[in-house]
C-alpha cells in the first residue's frame, strides 16, 4: 500500500542485472475448447496461491514468465527485440490454435499487458474470449521512462527526450491497439498508487482506453491506495474466472 511494497520489490532487484527465467511457454493443456495466453512476472508463475489466484486453471494454458530486469535494458532497440521475441512466438502458436477451432483468451500482468494486448489485437473478430488486464499501462516507453523499476534502463538507453524512446517501442503500446479488439468480457485492475506503471498517467489511460473498447461484459476497477504489488496481490483474491 502507498508505494510501501513497490520500494521494497525494487530495492530488492538494485543489484539484479540478468534473471535466471525461460521466457519461453510453459503449456498445460486439458482439452477444453479455449486456450489462454498468460504473460506474467516470476511472482505470479512461481508462487503458488498467487498463480492459482490469476492464472486460468482450465483450458490450453501457456504462460509466458516475463521480467523487466530481462526485458527493459539500456538499450531501447535491444528492448524492443527482447519484446518481439517474445510476442512473435505467441503469435505464431495463438494463429495455430485459432485454425484449430479453439477461443482464445489473453492475460496480461504488469510488462505483460505489452504483449497480451497486442496478441488480443490479432486473433480474428468473434474469436476472443477474454481480455485480462492487471497493472498495465498505456505506452510502454513512456511509463518504462518514470517507473521507479526501469527508469534508470530508460534514460539510459540513448535518448535524451522520452517521446524519442516511446517512438522505438511504439509498436508495444497497448493503447494503439484497445480500438482493434473486440472481447465478449474485459477484467481489469488497476492500483492508484503504483510506483512501478504509475497510474497517473499510465495506467489511467489504459483504464480509458478498455473502458471504451468493444465489449459485451467489462470489470475494471481501482484498488485505492494499493500499489503495483498489493494490486496483483489483491486481484489473486478475486474471482478473476467466475
Amino acid at each position: 500500500m502507498f508505494g510501501i511494497l513497490d520500494r521494497l520489490y525494487v530495492m530488492g532487484k538494485k543489484k539484479v542485472f540478468h534473471e535466471d527465467i525461460d521466457w519461453r511457454a510453459q503449456i498445460t493443456d486439458d482439452n477444453f475448447c479455449e486456450s489462454w495466453y498468460c504473460f506474467v512476472p516470476k511472482v505470479v508463475a512461481k508462487k503458488e496461491k498467487i498463480r492459482k489466484g490469476i492464472l486460468p486453471q482450465k483450458g490450453k494454458v501457456s504462460v509466458y514468465t516475463t521480467s523487466y530486469v530481462n526485458l527493459i535494458v539500456p538499450n531501447a532497440i535491444q528492448t524492443r527485440d527482447n519484446l518481439r521475441e517474445i510476442y512473435y512466438d505467441s503469435l505464431d502458436r495463438m494463429s495455430e490454435d485459432v485454425e484449430q477451432g479453439r477461443k482464445i483468451s489473453v492475460l496480461g500482468v504488469s510488462i505483460g499487458n505489452v504483449l497480451s494486448v497486442r496478441l488480443a489485437s490479432e486473433v480474428p473478430y468473434g474469436k476472443l474470449n477474454s481480455l485480462v488486464s492487471i497493472v498495465g499501462g498505456g505506452r510502454l516507453g513512456m511509463s518504462a521512462w518514470d517507473s521507479i523499476a526501469t527508469k534508470s534502463a530508460a534514460q539510459n538507453s540513448g535518448f535524451s527526450k522520452v517521446e524519442e524512446y516511446e517512438e522505438v517501442l511504439s509498436e508495444f503500446a497497448p493503447i494503439k491497439y484497445l480500438g482493434k479488439i473486440h472481447a465478449e468480457r474485459v477484467f481489469a485492475r488497476f492500483g492508484s498508487s503504483d510506483l512501478m506503471i504509475r497510474y497517473n498517467p499510465h495506467g489511467q489511460q489504459l483504464r480509458q482506453g478498455l473502458e471504451n473498447m468493444d465489449s459485451d461484459v467489462k470489470d475494471i476497477k481501482t484498488y485505492l491506495w494499493a500499489d503495483h504489488s498489493s494490486t496483483i496481490l489483491k486481484a489473486s483474491g478475486e474471482e478473476i474466472y467466475r
